[in-house]
């Protein structure tokens, strides 16, 4: 049986009105990749996608990368363009159902609980579609037969998945303006590169302990990772940062704008699926493999040590670390602010918008 993460908890300690401490404790099983020593890469590409609760597109497509680098497998291009397709369906689907389940909560009403059902099947639906023997996630390509009639089928879903997404928003945008809290949780802004920071293989390479992984750092400070970082350039949100910095409205509005773009592009994609066989067997060989794919909350990572074709050794780094850092986006955003009649409402209002890939549970020092 697979183990379960059990979040994040969060303490806030106010002093003087002012929210004076963020203890931010990780219940995330930073480890849990260590299930992979051992295995090869057919039973890695079975075990990653159901590790963590959300993206299990993205792990699965990163750890395939990840082992074919190794490996020394190369990619046919029509697998790559199916690869990225899948990507994208998990994007939108991630942040409409982040929208629909959790800014509702954030308003005092329930989440929109129909609205979110028909999200469910559309990733399977997307894998199914194109590859119909479930093999989406093999080292080296799995078996590549696009469904055209699925797909137009998938494609109305998820215009609509980011339409309800986008309705579904503007209660929560209204009042985060009409409160005059668009700039609410501002700090300085340190965007991932767009490949990682440029000590992430060596670091890794080090991290015997799993220190860095648990708490990843550059040159001692905490990158952020996700939409905002993303589309930082982004002419609105340019506007808007310039205005609120990297306060709450921009970021809420970087994840509207990822949804519609990964909307769009998906669009784009989906003309140009094409069938493919699946790659060879994966050889019985040595290597290390790094890939990174930037999932819906951000970069994720995945490094893997093969020795004679099995892991060796495997890692995981996702966007969670760098965002709930201890000192990174969500607890910078928070201290010395205003606490206010009600601190942890602002932080849910805060780590609805950074959204981290676990539960977050929020407590105020002394009280019950």
């Amino acid at each position: 049986m697979l183990p379960v993460d059990t979040g994040l908890s969060v303490t806030l300690s106010p002093r003087d009105g002012r929210i004076a401490d963020v203890d931010i404790r990780s219940g995330r099983l930073v480890q849990a990749s260590r299930l992979l020593v051992g295995k090869p890469p057919a039973q890695v590409g079975t075990i990653l996608p159901s590790l963590y609760s959300l993206c299990g597109t993205a792990q699965g497509l990163a750890g395939a990368e990840a082992m074919e680098q190794a490996l020394g497998l190369g990619l046919a291009p029509a697998q790559r363009t199916a690869r990225r397709f899948l990507l994208l369906v998990e994007t939108i689907t991630e942040h409409a159902a982040a929208i629909l389940r959790d800014w509702a909560l954030l308003l005092g009403g329930p989440p929109d609980a129909a609205a979110v059902k028909p999200l469910r099947p559309l990733l399977a639906t997307a894998r199914r579609a194109l590859y119909p023997q479930g093999d989406w996630a093999r080292v080296g390509g799995g078996g590549l037969l696009p469904d055209v009639e699925a797909l137009a089928g998938l494609m109305r879903g998820l215009s609509q998945a980011s339409e309800r997404g986008r309705i579904a928003a503007t209660p929560l945008l209204d009042r985060v303006e009409a409160k005059g809290l668009g700039g609410f949780g501002v700090a300085p802004f340190r965007p991932m590169p767009e490949n990682g920071p440029a000590d992430l293989a060596e670091r890794l390479a080090k991290d015997e302990d799993g220190a860095y992984v648990a708490c990843p750092d550059y040159r001692g400070e905490s990158l952020e990772t996700g939409p905002l970082a993303r589309r930082r350039d982004h002419a609105l949100i340019a506007g808007l940062m310039a205005r609120h910095g990297a306060g709450l409205m921009p970021r809420f509005m970087a994840r509207l704008l990822d949804m519609a773009a990964a909307l769009r592009e998906a669009e784009e994609l989906v003309q140009d699926l094409t069938e493919a066989p699946s790659g060879t067997e994966p050889p019985l060989t040595d290597g290390v493999g790094l890939s990174r794919i930037e999932a819906a909350r951000g970069l994720l990572v995945h490094r893997v040590e093969m020795e004679k074709g099995v892991v060796r050794r495997y890692q995981i780094l996702a966007p969670t670390e760098w965002n709930f850092h201890p000192k990174g986006a969500f607890a910078k955003g928070l201290t010395g602010v205003a606490a206010g009649s009600d601190p942890v409402f602002l932080a849910r209002l805060l780590a609805a918008a950074l959204d981290p890939c676990v539960t977050c549970d929020i407590t105020v020092a002394g009280h019950a």
